[in-house]
């Protein structure tokens, strides 16, 4: 990381991270995950913005713990292949509909099984459409705030948003769990070559006649990581950056769209009431301890953003 005010593309000060940091990242992806073209690509975005100029790598810079959080999303292939834990489904299943289950013609249904039966092609789009947004949303607030020279205030934004993915992945470890389309489809047998659905989502494929969902999931990194649901909890961090940065306009898109994340999860089948809860706890803690971090030890960890 530069010390200095000015911008050094080849010295040493440049060369010897950038050398250690792409050791480490083909050790891990060739040996380890497994390298993809996807791999290649992001290494090569990540060079490209951090040699081409002393804006491109201040971006880098802003935006290292997302580009962390994509490295990390995409080590959790190995799960596929490898839980070391029991994967959870029936009893999930099972346990979600006695906390928020409800009665309808005279059965105990969850609410997945409730809007099964109550499908309307309006809710079909918006539910994708706002899960579509927690994609652009955060990248675009993020550029935003680059461009207005708000460095910092997008690192941390970022770094919330990366210890909140942190805490939701020991989710995944340590609690594998089968999403309630998987359920539904499979039962309580558990079958670890499944790839991942669009589920409830494919039916926007189909009112937009582009199957942007069915693309999506197929190459899901982890199709047993159902809770929790982290698509709950980035709505709500992008919501608090917003408000901290006192935008009242896009503070109320970023809360429309997290309520309708909230529900599309549910009624898309692809989460539980309960995922969506643990979801929204986990990006309050994220929250929380970004803030107790980078307010003791700021200095420490934030990078130079005085590169000319």
């Amino acid at each position: 990381m530069p010390t200095s005010t000015s911008f050094h593309r080849f010295s040493k000060s440049s060369l010897s991270p950038f050398f250690i940091f792409s050791l480490v990242y083909f050790l891990w992806f060739v040996f380890i995950i497994g390298i993809q073209q996807n791999n290649i690509g992001l290494f090569l975005l990540i060079a490209l913005l951090y040699f081409l100029n002393s804006s491109t790598r201040k971006f880098l810079f802003s935006f290292s713990p997302f580009i962390l959080f994509l490295i990390l999303y995409d080590s959790l292939r190995i799960l596929h292949d490898l839980n070391l834990f029991e994967i959870h489904s029936e009893d999930l299943y099972a346990l979600d509909k006695s906390l928020f289950g409800l009665m309808h013609e005279g059965n105990s249904v969850s609410l997945n099984e409730y809007f099964l039966e109550h499908r309307h092609s309006i809710l079909d789009f918006l539910s994708g459409a706002f899960y579509l947004s927690w994609i652009p949303f955060p990248i675009l607030f993020g550029i935003s705030m680059f461009l207005q020279r708000k460095h910092t205030l997008v690192f941390n934004f970022w770094m919330s948003f990366l210890i909140t993915n942190l805490i939701g992945f020991l989710g995944y470890i340590f609690y594998p769990a089968a999403p309630p389309w998987y359920y539904l489809e499979y039962g309580a047998e558990i079958i670890k070559s499944t790839l991942g659905q669009a589920a409830g989502l494919a039916s926007f494929d189909q009112i937009i006649g582009y199957p942007i969902f069915t693309n999506m999931y197929s190459q899901s990194a982890n199709v047993f990581g159902a809770v929790p649901s982290l698509h709950a909890a980035y709505p709500m961090i992008l919501s608090y950056y917003s408000f901290k940065n006192k935008n009242r306009i896009l503070s109320l898109v970023f809360l429309t769209s997290m309520v309708g994340i909230w529900f599309a999860a549910i009624y898309t089948t692809h989460h539980y009431m309960l995922d969506v809860i643990l979801g929204i706890i986990c990006g309050v803690l994220g929250i929380m301890l970004s803030e107790w971090i980078l307010k003791s030890k700021g200095s420490s960890i934030t990078p130079n953003f005085s590169i000319k």
